[in-house]
């Protein structure tokens, strides 16, 4: 029998009391710099960081329960801040979660009590899982969009996302990792990547880039044509 540690009962303790909440920070598009919307990003006064809690809760098999209690927090709290909801929302979702078996109830649930306007709310879809059933995820996805929601795939150039899922699950928003922001002012490897993304996204997805900090980084990135920024520079994650 496995003994049960402290961080097992912290995470007990924010599952059952939904003992967290969300920082919201916020996308911009670079061309005018009209804002998109936030991200949304659960925070938890007895963990670190989300990572963290996520890993433990998926250790104790209860990864889907937290992540749909963060997604159905997370859209409640937006859409009741925002009625009209002129902006978007994007909020992580582990693709375990999106293929379990409950989901499609929950989702009917959520959307049959929180009526959503088409196309404001973004999934992205976390990278630190593998997405090996790509045709299953493809009908999720196809699901997803018939009910309004839009995807990104996140993380881009980071743990498990690749090329393959770029081409095999069409997203609508494609978010390279806070890794091609850093020194991308002096860095042509990472500029003539971008620029080879730009020209694959073209009118088919938005390039986003997150994590921009330092102003000459922002600067080339537009100049890149990337679509979207996201970093501390444009605007920190914020507790409304």
């Amino acid at each position: 029998m496995n003994k049960i540690t402290p961080l097992d009962e912290q995470t007990e303790k924010v599952i059952k009391h939904e003992a967290f909440h969300h920082a919201y920070q916020p996308l911009y598009f670079l061309s005018d710099w009209a804002l998109l919307g936030h991200e949304a990003f659960l925070r938890s006064q007895y963990f670190a960081t989300p990572e963290l809690l996520f890993q433990n809760a998926e250790r104790l098999n209860k990864l889907y329960e937290l992540d749909i209690l963060s997604f159905f927090k997370a859209i409640v709290f937006y859409t009741s801040r925002n009625k009209a909801l002129q902006t978007s929302l994007f909020v992580n979702v582990f693709p375990s979660t999106l293929l379990h078996p409950d989901f499609h109830h929950f989702l009917d649930e959520l959307l049959s009590n929180h009526p959503i306007p088409k196309g404001k709310i973004v999934l992205e879809i976390n990278e630190s899982q593998e997405v090996n059933d790509v045709k299953s995820m493809r009908n999720v996805l196809s699901f997803l969009r018939q009910n309004g929601f839009r995807i990104a795939l996140d993380d881009v150039g980071k743990g498990f996302a690749s090329l393959r899922s770029l081409v095999e699950l069409e997203t609508d928003f494609i978010k390279l990792d806070k890794y091609f922001s850093i020194d991308l002012s002096v860095s042509t490897k990472k500029q003539n990547l971008i620029e080879l993304l730009v020209r694959y996204c073209n009118d088919d997805a938005y390039l986003i880039l997150e994590g921009i900090e330092k102003s000459e980084d922002l600067a080339i990135a537009k100049a890149l044509g990337i679509d979207i920024g996201q970093g501390y520079l444009l605007g920190k994650p914020e507790v409304w």
